[in-house]
């Protein structure tokens, strides 16, 4: 690789973790709805938290917002340095996202993020993840179960369905490994029997949910 190839790599990486440093979550909820979704419910920046405490659809609108914004840095690091760049962009915007410079580096779980890559690299593979997904909502009715059980499977499904290349299980498992490193809390709960399931409460009662 050379010194240009280097340089390349590094401004996909500065520009998927500048991006992904936008939590959709935060803005929505702190500076549109006037109440900072960090402070509420389970305090976490991610779309599960936000409709849990604010609605179906500023969840919507923040899983959707972070899933085209992992798509958008993973195109742009493609543009800028091909298809290590593309995996450099969307390792820097998981970190951006869980750890953003904009917003304390407290920032959300990575789950909506790794839709997003899952749908960029295959539709297929996006749409086997999110059946897993819901299938272990509906048996657990908890978020954190069915968020890891989606997650665990997309390297396996992407043997399953071939035809991807190294850069892009590189990607699959940094996603994985950033999912349950961010839900360790959860899993710490899940262990104690303590974690509950997942409901939608209204603004005014978002205080007394359940972490």
């Amino acid at each position: 690789m050379s010194i240009i190839d280097i340089l390349l790599h590094i401004a996909a990486a500065v520009l998927g973790y500048v991006i992904g440093s936008v939590n959709a979550a935060v803005i929505i909820t702190k500076y549109i709805l006037k109440s900072d979704v960090r402070e509420r419910g389970s305090k976490n920046a991610g779309a599960a938290n936000v409709t849990r405490v604010f609605g179906p659809v500023a969840g919507g609108c923040t899983l959707l917002l972070d899933m085209a914004k992992v798509m958008l840095v993973m195109w742009l690091g493609g543009v800028i340095a091909g298809e290590t760049g593309t995996a450099t962009a969307a390792i820097a915007c998981l970190t951006g996202h869980c750890f953003p410079i904009f917003f304390g580096f407290k920032g959300g779980k990575a789950v909506a993020v790794t839709a997003g890559i899952g749908l960029y690299m295959d539709w297929r593979l996006f749409l086997i993840c999110i059946g897993i997904y819901l299938l272990a909502f509906l048996i657990k009715k908890t978020a954190s179960i069915a968020s890891l059980s989606g997650v665990t499977f997309m390297p396996i499904t992407m043997l399953i369905l071939g035809g991807f290349s190294a850069s892009q299980y590189v990607v699959a498992i940094a996603a994985v490994a950033f999912v349950w490193i961010m839900h360790w809390p959860n899993l710490v709960r899940l262990a104690h029997h303590e974690e509950k399931a997942f409901a939608v409460k209204k603004a005014e009662n978002a205080a007394k949910t359940e972490k």
